[in-house]
């Protein structure tokens, strides 16, 4: 496991699902931290929303968000120095999506051809409801920079068709536990690749990848993998993922099913 660098999904994976809660994952942080293998957060969560739960975790190391939408990167952190960074919100920034306006102004040219709800658009009552979130984490699930959440509520059929012309416009839909992500064309997988070539270039290492996730979106994060886990869900089946690697299905749910992924394919000798 040297030379290892896990990326993991939040809701459904690291955070339960309800409670948002990561207990009994987080237990072993103070563990990976100290074999220097870093936990690298791979969510389809808001820039505001992943701060929030790297500052309770006191995780510290660069970190992706809106599925694969952009990379922050730390300003002290050893990969600074990579081209194409931009400094916004305190970090260093590489965008792979698109805006949000381009997002909405897709979405007002479809117009009221389809039946969705628009997340960002929601009551707060409505998204609490939705979300299970409460108060300001509201505020922050709705402030998205590249994607849009949408509340699905019409056929396969017209999901598919919105899905052909989000394609002819350069954009794509990704079905994730909750929401179809509207989004530009990327994913979680070159987000994850991104930064580990970025991480191979500063150090010269051959890095292998841990990548933990519950939801179709996170399929071609794991797919692209050495160690691919996919975590138990009490809501949905486990995704497909087209991979050679053998895929660890855990027994647990949540962040019950990540403890159980990590200690038994990375502690077991270290613990």
């Amino acid at each position: 496991m040297k030379d290892l660098i896990i990326f993991t999904d939040l809701d459904g994976s690291l955070l339960d699902e309800e409670t948002y809660r990561a207990s009994p994952a987080d237990s072993l942080f103070e563990t990976l931290n100290t074999c220097e293998i870093p936990v690298v957060f791979n969510s389809s969560k808001t820039f505001l929303e992943v701060l929030k739960v790297k500052r309770s975790m006191g995780n510290y190391q660069p970190f992706v968000v809106e599925n694969g939408s952009a990379v922050y990167v730390p300003p002290d952190h050893e990969i600074a120095g990579a081209s194409g960074l931009e400094p916004v919100h305190g970090y260093l920034r590489y965008v792979l999506g698109v805006s949000h306006k381009r997002i909405k102004d897709f979405l007002s040219s479809v117009g009221a051809a389809y039946e969705y709800s628009v997340l960002t658009e929601m009551s707060e009552a409505e998204c609490a409801s939705v979300t299970g979130l409460k108060g300001s984490d509201v505020i922050l699930a709705q402030t998205r920079e590249f994607t849009e959440p949408l509340l699905w509520r019409d056929s396969e059929e017209s999901l598919k068709k919105l899905s052909i012309m989000a394609s002819s416009e350069g954009l794509r839909l990704v079905m994730g536990g909750r929401f179809v992500h509207l989004m530009g064309k990327t994913d979680k997988k070159l987000a994850q690749r991104w930064l580990v070539n970025q991480m191979k270039l500063v150090h010269g290492r051959d890095y292998k990848v841990m990548a933990l996730g519950d939801s179709e979106n996170d399929a071609q994060m794991l797919a692209d993998a050495d160690y691919p886990v996919l975590i138990r869900s009490e809501k949905h089946d486990f995704p497909d993922v087209e991979t050679e690697s053998p895929i660890y299905r855990t027994k647990r749910s949540g962040p019950s099913g990540w403890y159980e992924a990590v200690r038994t394919i990375v502690l077991r000798e270290l613990i």
